[in-house]
């Protein structure tokens, strides 16, 4: 069985987690990790669009076309 070593980072955020007493807190925390990931995201999809000109005529087309494999 090979061992995984952690990086500072993931070394950082395990010893947050000591201060961690509630379910509730494990929530709050788990919430402001989702909504940094989701505002990383957020960002990385409106750079690919405008690296890649997608404007929302070409999203409404494409969300209106249907490319079914015919059997």
């Amino acid at each position: 069985m090979s061992t995984t070593q952690l990086n500072p980072t993931q070394i950082n955020v395990l010893s947050l987690m000591a201060y961690i007493d509630t379910e509730q807190e494990m929530q709050e925390l788990q919430d402001v990790l989702l909504q940094f990931y989701r505002k990383k995201t957020d960002s990385l999809l409106l750079q690919f669009q405008q690296e890649n000109n997608i404007t929302q005529q070409k999203l409404d087309e494409w969300s209106n076309q249907h490319e079914r494999t015919p059997y």
